[in-house]
Formats: structure tokens, C-alpha cells, sequence
């Protein structure tokens, strides 16, 4: 097991002499699409069903997406055991095959009937066959069903079976059994055995710790957990939002698709586990006669398994939201239009955030994807490969944003081939014209392909094909990417589109900070020509003078102006409010909050704009190193050293990952009772906080950053008077420890913790967040605990986190968080190689 959620049964053992072998359906021909539509609702907590063979990791999953949700684990294995006192070979070869099944299919009966809401079933191996076939098929109408799927070397490996063959043929037979059956798919993907090196050297997966092998697992389970719930929309509390990350990319100025040719995913995955990914979103471009059979043209079982591993495997390395998109030609369309909307059907079951649909497509084919999806946006695609001229101003290109808008399309994608640069003017004026003309109408994608077609690209606002500079694209042919990222950022600013800015940290001890080499190589890797400095100073008055330069951009405040610069701030962000500190600030050139969208321009600052991302930098250390088996659950405590400014940022971090119970310790425990006032039996959310917050200012769009998702639930905060007594009678050691007292305030030598506040059987993470020196006993207590469990993580992990984030709101660009990651631990050998 890798968590500990509720289990509905105690546990049963496994292994291969478990199994039962199962009556095979009659045919496996073809691919078995369930036809009916699933018509589930995300916000009554319908209970989700994982069913698959033996092997596949189902458990794991199922434990994984209950500790997620907070709903309650059902394992019918288990269930079976508890009920009969049997493991099912067991009963089986005692009461018959026949008397089994009808146990077995009860049991089930049972389980659906009795636990429609808030639960995580995971399907026993026989519950599928015969009659329980349909009594699944009738819960998948109002729940989501998932078929779990995975290398069949993998489930040798887990069995410790003899013979890979045998499994993969058993899979074959009965994969389209449980496809026919299920609404979503599921591929368990095991990582590369070579990969884990390079991935803790650029900081992925931070440390190659035996507690994070499932780390990855975890991921992928959460976002496909979330969108079968249509959870999207409204972030989870324990991702971390900076203010303009609940925006969808449509909203946003400047966006790239990175383009992923589906015979190329193997190259491209391997490329971004060495490389950084800039783009905002993954295109999965598939060629109809890529994935259908070439002697019969039909898309067969084995090629939807292929497809629905391929895309998680891409999914595993692109932590962006993908679009699913398939071609198919005019030819085609006349001869296999039914296996079009097959395949699409088939997309849907993997829940990608978008896909397209050709607007050639009978309208058919738009109502039922529309009636299948739930979290996928729609985007309304047509190539025109051999234009007329002048097309760009005929009518019937606003007759396709007609048809696009009428079919309930969420986006429209029109382009074309083109060998003249003149179309590129005609494509700019058909933008402005459509906006004006179709300003509710869904938002325009539109641009010219082609060699001479590159300028139109550029000035393209939304989802614009790019390439990785560091992968040969010439094969991809003409529709494909002929730019990337940094081309068209280059292209943007050498054109006066978008305006080259200065950036600066303003502190008093500023001048050997490591944020100039952070922000100026990430402005230089993705093709900015900003300048990042540093600017010392002894008041806050020194900044103002930065306010009447045009070309400010922002600045990342340092001590001992966190709280100061509040005053000069027009608005304030709901975390800067919250924590009482603001460490980034943003200048905005108009009144209107919308200008926090539009980065990079130059121009008169008219209003400041205050947010805080210290606490963004402990947040996702701390979802990135805790183990799974630690996920954070109604009993989970954490411990917090310090009672300052980071302290404050460390008990807003907790809260929003929604620790219910926190423990702090400070010297000063008149100063951990002040800083506990502050947020203990109070909202910490928008609603609660009155003026300059900046929640219902921002754009329209942002309104998915609801109650729901910055709502911060207090749970319970006290004060330890002493680090030498036992742990607190009634708690639950903690598994989250963050240290947050300066060096100069403290010494090192007098900051280490009783073995019984470490005495957790699983471990935990403990964080230190000072860096000078960056080693500590603290830290050097938790890795003495290694072989328990407990991870340490040091100041300089933490650190590019939070310079990711001011990074991503200085310029509204996806930071290449590798680089950044990477450059903080290179700077720090080479400064200890130097000592």
C-alpha cells in the first residue's frame, strides 16, 4: 500500500495464486466503444470504479485517488476475504467454480448499491463477467469507470508470473471486455530505469529516494482523477496558484502549443526529460493512417491500447495540458468518417484538456463528443491546404466561425497553406475583423503554414505551433511547426510588439543574491531580451524612483521591505494579504486589474500590484518530496520552527494543503502566540479580506480561482513551549517539518529535534529554508532518518521555487524551471568546490 486512507475491509493477501481465470467474452474483433454517454455529475461526488486485470496496479491507484479526494477506499478483493474468510482461488476450488461467481457477482451488486457517492472502488478480477458486465454498464451511466492498463512486462515483474506472453495474450482478450464496460482509461507507465539520475539532477524528482518511487504514479493519477470529475476548473488546494495560474490559455496573450507528432513520442519524451518545456500546452498531432490498421483501415483494440499508452507516456513528461489532435484528410473523410468519430471517442476516454474536431465533420460527430466529454474543450479545426486567393477576406471564413459557434465549439482553429507572404496581412486583418464581428463568439486561432507563412505565427495570440529547438522538426511537413518559443518571443520584441523591461530584488543585503542568475539565463532561454539586477537599498524610498522608469517590469522584495511595501501597494493579492508580506511586486500600466494579464509592455506604471510567492516556494517543496504513504490526511500534523515573516508564509503553505493541525515552536513563544493569532479560527480567503484584494478585480475569466479552490481552512494551530518535552499526547507525530529560523537569529548547533517528534513509522519531509551555510544538524538529523522514510530538503530546493513563480508572474511565460533548478545547484558545488 503507498497511503493510508479509509479501507472499507482489512487487508488480503495477494499474489498469482489469487487468480481466477475468467470467462472470455464471445468476439474481440474490432474495438468495443461503450455507446452509451455517461452522464455522471462532477459536483454530487459520484463514486469512481477502477476495474482492470490483475496486476495492472489497480490498489495502488485506487489508494492514490482516495487519499486525493477524501473518499473512502473499497477493495473488492478485501471485501470478498472479509466476507467469506477466503481468497477466491480458495473459495473457488471449496464451493465451485459456479457458486464463485454468483458470491462474487452479490458482492458486487452489493459494493455499487451501497456506495454510489464518495468512494474509490476497485473492481475484483470476475466482477465484470456475464451478468455483472451489465450491472457495471448501468453504475457507469451516473459514475466514472476506469480501465486500468499496463506493460505486460510490468505485471510479470508485480506477479513474479513466468511467462510475458501468456499475460499479454490475457490482456488482449480481455482488454476489449473491460473497454466496452468503462468510460475513461487509465496506463499505468513505468519510468525508464536510466532516467532517475538526470531527473534529480535538474530537480523533477528531487531526490532519488526509495518513499518517491510512486511519486510520479501519484501525478498522473491526480489529474485524471480530476478531470473525470470535471475538477479543472476549480483547482485542488493542494496544487499551488500564483494569481495568473487559474487563467485558461485561451485568456492569456502569446500562447504555444508544442507540437508532438504521434510516431515521434518516444524521441520528444526522451528530449523533455533533458530539456525544459516552455510551451503552455503539448499538441498530439496523429495522422489517421498512423493509428488505424493498414490492411483492414479500421481502428482496432490493439490500436486504441497503443494510443492510450502513447498518450501517457507523453503525458508523463509534458506536465501541460495537451491537445488531442487528429488529421484526416478531405479523401478520407469521404471513405472513413465513422472511423473518425471512433478514434474521437476513444481521445475522449483519456481526457485530454482539448481536442479538435475537423469542421468539415457532419454535425453528428460534434453532438457526440459534446454529449460524452466533461472537462475537454472543443476546438473547432479546419486546414485549408489549397487556398484561392484572397481567401482570407471571403465571407466564408466567418461563416466558419458561425458554424464553429453554433456547434457549441469552445475555441476555432482556422489555417492555411500558403505561398505568399501577402496572406499574412489578410490573416491579420481577418483576426481584428472577427473580433470585432464575433466578439462572444468562441476565440479565434488563425494563421498562414507554410515557409512563408512564418510571420502570420508569430502574431498569433493563441495556441501557436512550436517546436523543441533542440529536436529536427523537417519531417513533420508542411502543417507542422516552423518556429519555436524563443523564435517568436524574439520575433514579438524585435518587431515592438512586446517591449524589453528591467527587473531588479530591492533589499538591504541584495548583493550576492542568486536571483539576477536565475531570471536573466530563464529571460535568455526563452528569447527575452529582459534585464534582471540587483538594487541595494537602506528605505523603502529608494524604490520609488524605479516607479518612474517606463520600462519597469517588477521587482522581487527582499528584507526588511516584505511588510513595508504593503503601503505602496494599490492592490493586493489574497496570499499577500493572508501572510501579511509581500515579496514580489508588479507594475501595471493601466488602473483596470486586466493589465495584469497583458505583461511585457512598456509604458507609465499607473498601479502597483503586491503578491507573495514565498509561500508557493514551501508549497511545492513540500508536495514534491513527501512520500505518498505521508499524503496529508485528517490526522496529519506538521511542525514549524520560526515565528516570522517565512514562518507565516509556511503556515499559509500548510493550510492550503490543507493541514488540519500545526504545530509551532520559537524561542520566543510570545512571538509564535502572536503570529498563531493571525491565522488561527480565521478565513484566510478573499471573501474575508475587504479592500485591495484583488479577487473579484481580476479578469473575467480567472473566475475559476472560486471559493472553493483559495478558500483556506484554518484547522487547528498551538504553540510548543519547549523543543525538549515529548510530542504533544493525542497528535500524530508530524510528517512535515519546516525550519524557518535564520541562521544569525539561531545557531544551527541548538536545532535539533527530540527523536520522539521524529518518531513517525513512514517519515516524512523536514525543510530548512535558510541557505547560509546550507547545510544544518537539522538537515543532517533527517538524512541520519533516511532509511525511515524522512527526506531533507535544504534552502537551495526551495529556493528556485519561488523564483518560478515570480518569473512566471513577472512575464506571463512558462518558467523553464529545470534551468532555474539547475542553475541554483550548479552555483552552490561551485562555491563549495571554491571553500
Amino acid at each position: 500500500m503507498v497511503g493510508q486512507v479509509p479501507v472499507a475491509s482489512q487487508p488480503m493477501p495477494k499474489g498469482p495464486g489469487a487468480q481466477i481465470r475468467p470467462t472470455l467474452p464471445e468476439s474481440t474483433s474490432g474495438i468495443h466503444l461503450g455507446t452509451e454517454s455517461s452522464s455522471f455529475d462532477s459536483t454530487n461526488d459520484a463514486s469512481i470504479l477502477l476495474l482492470g486485470i490483475r496486476g495492472t496496479g489497480k490498489t495502488s491507484i485506487g489508494i492514490l485517488a482516495a487519499s486525493h479526494t477524501g473518499f473512502r477506499l473499497i477493495d473488492a478483493d478485501q471485501q470478498f476475504y472479509r466476507t467469506t474468510g477466503y481468497l477466491r482461488a480458495t473459495y473457488a476450488a471449496k464451493h465451485g467454480l459456479d457458486e464463485y461467481r454468483a458470491k462474487e457477482l452479490a458482492l458486487m451488486r452489493d459494493i455499487l448499491e451501497t456506495n454510489p457517492t464518495r468512494c474509490i472502488i476497485v473492481c475484483g478480477p470476475g466482477s465484470a463477467e456475464g451478468t455483472g458486465r451489465d450491472l457495471i454498464k448501468e453504475f457507469r451511466k451516473e459514475h466514472p469507470v476506469i480501465h486500468v492498463l499496463r506493460d505486460a512486462a510490468d505485471i510479470q515483474a508485480y506477479l513474479r508470473a513466468d511467462n510475458v506472453e501468456k499475460i499479454s495474450g490475457l490482456a488482449d482478450m480481455i482488454g476489449p471486455w473491460y473497454r466496452s464496460i468503462s468510460s475513461h482509461e487509465f496506463y499505468n507507465v513505468s519510468d525508464p530505469a536510466n532516467i532517475g539520475q538526470k531527473e534529480a539532477l535538474h530537480g523533477w524528482i528531487p531526490q532519488q529516494h526509495p518513499a518517491l518511487y510512486l511519486k510520479h504514479l501519484q501525478i498522473d493519477v491526480h489529474r485524471l482523477v480530476d478531470a473525470v470529475r470535471n475538477q479543472r476548473a476549480r483547482p485542488h488546494d493542494l496544487q499551488a496558484q500564483h494569481s495568473l495560474s487559474d487563467l485558461p490559455l485561451e485568456a492569456k496573450p502569446y500562447t504555444y502549443a508544442m507540437v508532438v507528432d504521434f510516431r515521434q513520442i518516444s524521441s520528444v519524451t526522451s528530449e523533455l526529460r533533458r530539456t525544459d518545456l516552455i510551451a503552455d500546452a503539448v499538441e498530439l498531432r496523429i495522422k489517421l493512417g498512423d493509428i488505424v490498421d493498414e490492411h483492414t483501415g479500421r481502428f482496432s483494440e490493439s490500436s486504441a491500447t497503443l494510443l492510450t499508452r502513447q498518450y501517457y507516456v507523453l503525458r508523463r513528461c509534458a506536465p501541460v495540458p495537451i491537445i488531442f489532435h487528429l488529421e484526416i484528410s478531405q479523401a478520407e473523410f469521404e471513405t472513413q468518417w465513422s472511423v473518425y468519430r471512433e478514434i474521437l471517442a476513444h481521445a475522449l476516454r483519456l481526457a485530454p484538456e482539448y481536442m479538435t474536431i475537423d469542421l468539415s465533420s457532419v454535425s453528428k460527430i460534434f453532438e457526440d463528443v459534446l454529449s460524452r466529454r466533461q472537462s475537454t474543450k472543443i476546438i473547432g479545426h479546419i486546414f485549408i491546404s489549397h487556398p484561392v486567393k484572397d481567401t482570407w477576406s471571403r465571407q466564408d471564413r466567418m461563416s466558419m466561425l458561425d458554424r464553429a459557434r453554433s456547434l457549441g465549439c469552445d475555441l476555432v482553429r482556422i489555417c492555411q497553406h500558403t505561398e505568399d507572404a501577402g496572406d499574412n496581412f489578410d490573416v491579420e486583418k481577418f483576426r481584428l475583423w472577427a473580433r470585432h464581428i464575433n466578439s462572444n463568439g468562441p476565440p479565434l486561432i488563425a494563421y498562414n503554414t507554410g515557409y512563408q507563412g512564418r510571420s502570420s505565427l508569430f502574431v498569433n495570440r493563441i495556441f501557436t505551433p512550436v517546436g523543441l529547438e533542440t529536436l529536427d522538426h523537417t519531417s513533420f511537413g508542411d502543417q507542422d511547426q516552423q518556429i519555436t518559443v524563443q523564435s517568436a518571443q524574439k520575433a514579438l520584441y524585435a518587431s515592438f510588439i512586446l517591449d524589453k523591461l528591467t527587473f531588479g530584488i530591492f533589499g538591504d543585503a541584495v548583493s550576492n543574491a542568486m536571483s539576477p542568475l536565475m531570471h536573466n539565463s530563464a529571460f535568455n532561454f526563452c528569447g527575452m531580451p529582459h534585464v534582471y539586477q540587483t538594487f541595494q537599498a537602506a528605505s523603502l524610498h529608494q524604490l520609488k524612483h524605479l516607479l518612474y522608469d517606463k520600462t519597469f517590469g517588477g521587482a522581487s522584495i527582499s528584507s526588511p521591505f516584505k511588510e513595508d511595501v504593503m503601503s505602496i501597494a494599490d492592490y493586493l493579492s489574497p496570499e499577500a494579504r493572508a501572510i501579511g508580506a509581500v515579496n514580489t511586486l508588479i507594475p501595471l500600466r493601466s488602473r483596470a486589474m486586466e493589465s495584469l494579464v497583458d505583461r511585457n509592455r512598456a509604458g507609465p506604471v499607473e498601479a502597483l500590484y503586491g503578491d507573495n510567492t514565498d509561500w508557493l516556494g514551501i508549497h511545492t517543496s513540500i508536495r514534491s518530496h513527501l512520500s505518498p504513504i505521508n499524503a496529508i490526511k485528517s490526522r496529519s500534523t506538521a511542525l514549524i520552527l520560526g515565528a516570522g515573516g517565512m514562518a507565516r508564509a509556511a503556515i499559509y503553505a500548510l493550510q492550503r494543503l490543507q493541514v488540519q493541525t500545526i504545530f509551532v515552536w520559537n524561542r520566543t513563544g510570545q512571538n509564535a502566540e502572536k503570529m498563531i493569532s493571525m491565522f488561527d479560527g480565521n478565513r484566510s480567503s478573499a471573501q474575508s479580506q475587504g479592500a485591495h484584494c484583488t479577487e473579484d478585480a481580476l479578469p473575467r475569466e480567472s473566475s475559476a480561482r472560486s471559493a472553493d479552490s483559495k478558500t483556506v481552512r484554518p484547522g487547528r494551530i498551538f504553540s510548543l513551549s519547549s523543543i525538549s518535552e515529548p510530542w504533544p499526547s493525542g497528535f500524530e507525530p508530524p510528517t512535515i517539518v519546516v525550519s524557518c529560523i535564520s541562521r544569525a537569529s539561531l545557531s544551527p548547533t541548538e536545532i535539533v529535534l527530540p527523536e520522539s517528534w521524529l518518531r513517525r513509522q513512514t517519515g516524512g519531509v523536514v525543510i530548512e529554508l535558510a541557505y547560509d551555510p546550507v547545510d544544518s544538524l537539522l538537515l543532517r538529523q533527517a538524512r541520519d532518518l533516511a532509511a525511515k522514510g524522512w527526506i531533507a530538503v535544504d534552502g537551495l530546493q526551495v529556493l528556485p521555487e519561488q523564483g518560478i513563480a515570480q518569473f512566471e508572474l513577472f512575464t506571463g511565460r512558462r518558467a523553464p524551471r529545470k534551468l532555474m533548478r539547475d542553475l541554483v545547484a550548479r552555483h552552490t558545488r561551485a562555491q563549495e568546490n571554491q571553500a
